[in-house]
Parts: structure tokens; sequence; C-alpha cells
């Protein structure tokens, strides 16, 4: 497998927030978003083996693993392997949508749809949109067509380098509460910036 990178951490996004978990970064991804905040796990890793990554997973004493990019289903088969070998612990999963799901594997699986115009990923657990103020209302829209059920929606502010995060999470609040959305305000950017590995 490409791994881009393997840490433990607090998770920052979503429905697990504030959650220890160790996060296994996988390297490449088929898609090239203009905002994306991991443009680097498109390329940079090193190969591991799927008895390396089971040996980290076991050295953690953390429940919960976080499997990310990149977009980790490009290695959904090694993946399978490692989860076989470590059944004992949670096992989560953030992609954008793009690649089937498998079924009964993930504690819970996290869709971030990149494009609007597709059909969402029938058996994702949450759905997760990265967006600014001004854009809110084309995720109302999403969810509606597509009948989301509310109570799985996150909404996470974009933000780049130098970006108040916290100014944007206090104008995505009110829009949240009206809409009944999640907030997910990016924790681990509030305390570190755009810092990798936290």
């Amino acid at each position: 497998m490409k791994v881009n990178e393997i840490f433990e951490s607090l998770q920052g996004e979503g429905p697990l927030m504030g959650r220890p978990m160790l996060f296994i970064r996988l390297s490449g991804c088929n898609l090239d978003c203009e905002w994306c905040d991991t443009k680097y796990a498109r390329d940079e890793g090193v190969e591991m083996s799927v008895t390396e990554i089971v040996d980290k997973i076991l050295e953690s004493d953390l429940l919960y693993v976080c499997w990310t990019g990149g977009e980790p289903l490009l290695q959904v088969d090694d993946i399978k392997m490692v989860i076989k070998r470590t059944i004992h612990k949670k096992h989560c999963l953030e992609t954008n949508g793009t690649q089937t799901i498998p079924h009964g594997i993930f504690e819970s699986a996290i869709v971030s749809p990149k494009d609007l115009n597709s059909s969402p990923v029938s058996n994702a657990d949450y759905f997760k949109f990265i967006v600014r103020p001004n854009e809110f209302q084309d995720i109302v829209s999403y969810v509606e067509e597509h009948s989301i059920e509310k109570e799985k929606v996150f909404i996470q502010p974009l933000c780049k380098e130098g970006d108040d995060i916290e100014r944007l999470n206090r104008e995505l609040w009110p829009l949240c509460v009206e809409h009944g959305f999640a907030l997910s305000p990016r924790l681990h950017v509030m305390m570190f910036g755009m810092e990798r590995g936290v």
C-alpha cells in the first residue's frame, strides 16, 4: 500500500469529532480539487506492506482507526486485508464518494461529495460538505433533491492558509441552525492551522 502518513490525534471533523483515533492517510486520489487541503497526499508517500500497517494499528492503544487520503478506496483490497486482521478495532472511512463503499467493514463511512451534479453514494452513513457561506444554498438544494436525512449532514468551512476559520464558522452557524444541519468546525485547523499530522 502507498501510505502518506500515519499518526494519532483527535478527530477534528464530522460525527466522531473530538474522539482520539489513529489516522492512516493513504496516497493517491482520482480527483484534483482546487480547494483540497491535503494535496500532498496525491503523490507523496511510501510503500508499506499490509503486515506493516497491521503492526502500526496493533501498536496503538486507540480503538478507532480512520482511513483517509487522498482517496483511500483506491486501495480498497489492501484495506480489507488490514481490517480482517484488526477486526477488534473500529475502522472509519473518509471518502470522496466516487468509489463503491464495501458493506459491513467500516464502523462509519463519511462521504464528502465533490460534484453536486452527481448522485450521492447510497450506503454512506454521513455526508460532509465543505463550503463557503455563500455556497450554502447549493448544499441545501442537493440535500433536498436527493432526500438526504438532515441528521446525516455535516457542514464544514472551506478554508485555506490564512483564512479566519472562526469567522467562517460563525457565518455558517446560523445557516446550520436554520436548515437543521450539524456544523463541523474543523477543530484541528482551529488549533494548529494547516499543520500536518495533527
